[in-house]
C-alpha cells in the first residue's frame, strides 16, 4: 500500500484548486472582522447600531430632522428611558420651536421623572400652541394634582373630557382629584362614568371602593375591591381593603380570607398582620392573634402602628 502524500511524511505537497479558494475566503473573512473591529475602536459604535446624529447619512433630509428626534424621544419614553427622551425631545424643539407634540411628549417625560414644574411648563406650552390638545390638558391636570393644585387640576381634566367625551382615564383622574378634595360623592360620579366607558378597569374599581369606604358605605365598597382583585389577582393592597370592608360589616370569616390573601402577596406588610390579628380576636382565636401582633412588632417602622400593637398585646396579657 502506498503511503498517503501528506506534508508530514517527506513527500511534497501541492494544494488543490479548492484549497486555494478556501484559503482566499478565510483571508477575506479575517479582513472583514478586523475592519469591523477598527470601526468600533474608532467610532465606539458597531455596524448596525442606531446613529444618533440626524445630520449623518442615516437621515435623508435636513427638513425631517425634527421628526427624527421626535420619534426617538417617543421611543425612549415607551422604553422608560425618560432622561434620554428629554434630551431627544429638546433637540426636536430646538429644530422646530412650534411643535406642540414635542412639548407634550417632553412634558410627559418630565412628569415620569418626577419633575412636575418642568412638566407643567411644557404642557402649558403645548396647549398654547394647540388649544384643542386633549391629552395635554389631561397630563397637565394630573400634574397639577400631584402639585396639590386641585381646583386647577379639575378644570384641566374637565377640559380634556369636553374635548374627548369618551376619555375614561380623564374621568378616573378627575375622580381621584375630587377624592383628595374630600368630595367623595363627586368622585364616585366620575368613577361611575369611567367604569361605564371601560368596564374592565381594576384601578378605578379600587378607587371607587376607597371613596365608598370614606363614606362608610362598606357594603358598596366590597364589590369594588372584589372587582379590583379579580382584575389584578396579585394586588395585595386591594385584598387588604377587601378584608377591611368585610371586617366593618362583621363578616370576619370572609375578612380573614382576604387578609390571608393580602399577606400572601405582601409578606412584610405590618398593617395586614395587625388587621388579621384583630380579626382572629373577633373569632376567638387568641393565640393566632398574638402571633400576628408580635409579627407587627417585628415588621413595623411606623411608631403609631408599633404603639398600637404593643397596647393590644398588653390587653392580652403579653409583655
Amino acid at each position: 500500500m502506498k503511503p498517503r502524500r501528506t506534508p508530514g511524511n517527506g513527500a511534497s505537497f501541492r494544494p488543490a484548486p479548492w484549497h486555494l479558494a478556501l484559503l482566499a475566503l478565510l483571508a477575506l473573512a479575517i479582513i472583514v472582522v478586523f475592519a469591523r473591529l477598527i470601526l468600533v475602536l474608532i467610532t465606539g459604535r458597531a455596524a448596525g447600531d442606531r446613529v444618533r446624529d440626524p445630520t449623518s447619512a442615516a437621515v435623508p433630509s435636513a427638513s425631517s430632522q425634527d421628526q427624527v428626534y421626535l420619534a426617538w424621544g417617543k421611543a425612549a419614553l415607551s422604553r422608560g428611558e425618560y432622561a434620554q427622551a428629554v434630551s431627544d425631545l429638546s433637540e426636536a424643539i430646538r429644530l422646530a420651536p412650534d411643535m406642540a407634540e414635542a412639548y407634550y411628549q417632553r412634558g410627559r417625560a418630565h412628569y415620569f421623572l418626577g419633575d412636575f414644574e418642568s412638566a407643567l411648563r411644557d404642557l402649558t406650552q403645548a396647549i398654547g400652541l394647540q388649544p384643542g390638545y386633549a391629552e395635554a390638558y389631561y397630563y397637565r391636570g394630573v400634574t397639577l394634582g400631584m402639585l396639590n393644585v386641585y381646583d386647577d387640576a379639575v378644570q384641566d381634566l374637565t377640559a380634556a373630557i369636553a374635548l374627548l367625551p369618551q376619555f375614561s382615564e380623564a374621568y378616573h383622574q378627575r375622580g381621584r382629584v375630587r377624592f383628595m378634595q374630600d368630595a367623595y360623592d363627586q368622585a364616585i360620579a366620575d368613577y361611575d362614568q369611567a367604569l361605564t366607558l371601560r368596564a374592565d378597569f381594576p384601578e378605578c374599581s379600587y378607587d371607587r371602593g376607597m371613596a365608598y369606604m370614606a363614606l362608610q358605605a362598606y357594603d358598596q365598597a366590597e364589590p369594588d375591591f372584589a372587582a379590583a382583585v379579580a382584575g389584578e389577582p396579585g394586588w395585595g393592597e386591594a385584598y387588604y381593603w377587601l378584608g377591611s370592608a368585610r371586617f366593618r360589616q362583621e363578616r370576619y370569616v370572609q375578612a380573614l380570607e382576604s387578609y390571608d390573601a393580602a399577606i400572601e402577596r405582601m409578606p412584610d406588610d405590618a398593617l395586614s398582620y395587625q388587621a388579621r390579628g384583630l380579626t382572629y380576636l373577633r373569632l376567638g382565636r387568641t393565640e393566632q392573634a398574638i402571633a400576628d401582633l408580635q409579627q407587627v412588632l417585628a415588621l413595623a417602622r411606623d411608631p403609631n402602628l408599633l404603639a398600637s400593637a404593643r397596647a393590644q398585646l398588653e390587653e392580652l396579657g403579653v409583655k
